[in-house]
C-alpha cells in the first residue's frame, strides 16, 4: 500500500505528461450522468477528471482503504468545485450493491490488492451489465500486474474484453460485465 505521508509524489506535475487523467478518463469511457466507482484513487489524480465527467448528474464514488488519502482528495476536489462521495472501504469487500455502477476503474491498484481475483469479481459484482471494469498498469509499479495474468482474473470473474491500449509504460484494459 503506497503511504499517504507520501501522496504529493503520485502528484508528480510530470504525471500529466506520462499518465495524463484526461486521456485515461477518456478510454474508460465515463460520460455525463453515470455512476463511476474510482478504486484506490489516493489523492485524486484522475478522480478531478471522473468527476468533471459524470458531471452534476452523475455520481462519483471514490473508495479507498486509506482514510488520509480520502482527506487529501477530499479538499482537492474542493479547490477544483469537483464532487465525489468518499467510501473508507476494501477493495475485497465493497460495500455497493450488485450492478449499482456504469463504470468501475482503478489505477495501479490492482497489486496492491492482497487477493486480486477477489478484487477483480468485486468489481464485477458491482458493475451493471454492459458496464465497463478498466484497469491501467505501469510499468514502474512494483506491485506491476501482467495483463496476461489480469486477463485470467477477468475471465474467470465474468468480464469481456473490449479494448487493449499499450502505452510507453504500461497498458490499460476496457472490460464489459456480463
Amino acid at each position: 500500500m503506497f503511504p499517504a505521508r507520501q501522496a504529493n509524489a503520485l502528484l508528480n506535475p510530470l504525471r500529466a505528461i506520462i499518465m495524463p487523467a484526461g486521456k485515461s478518463v477518456r478510454r474508460y469511457g465515463i460520460s455525463e450522468g453515470e455512476t463511476v466507482l474510482e478504486l484506490g484513487p489516493g489523492p485524486g489524480w484522475y478522480s478531478r477528471e471522473a468527476s468533471r465527467a459524470v458531471g452534476e448528474s452523475g455520481r462519483l464514488i471514490c473508495v479507498d482503504i486509506q482514510r488520509e488519502m480520502l482527506s487529501i482528495l477530499r479538499q482537492r476536489l474542493e479547490d477544483d468545485g469537483c464532487a465525489a462521495e468518499l467510501v473508507v472501504a476494501d477493495a475485497m469487500r465493497l460495500p455497493l450493491l450488485d450492478n449499482s455502477v456504469d463504470c468501475a476503474f482503478l489505477v495501479t491498484v490492482l497489486g496492491e490488492v492482497p487477493d486480486h481475483q477477489t478484487a477483480v469479481a468485486e468489481l464485477a459484482r458491482v458493475t451493471k451489465a454492459g458496464g465497463r471494469v478498466c484497469f491501467t498498469e505501469s510499468f514502474g509499479d512494483p506491485d506491476y500486474v501482467l495483463a496476461k495474468d489480469l486477463r485470467i482474473m477477468a475471465v474467470a470473474a465474468g468480464l469481456r474484453e473490449d479494448a487493449f491500449h499499450r502505452d510507453p509504460i504500461g497498458y490499460t484494459i476496457v472490460y464489459h460485465a456480463a
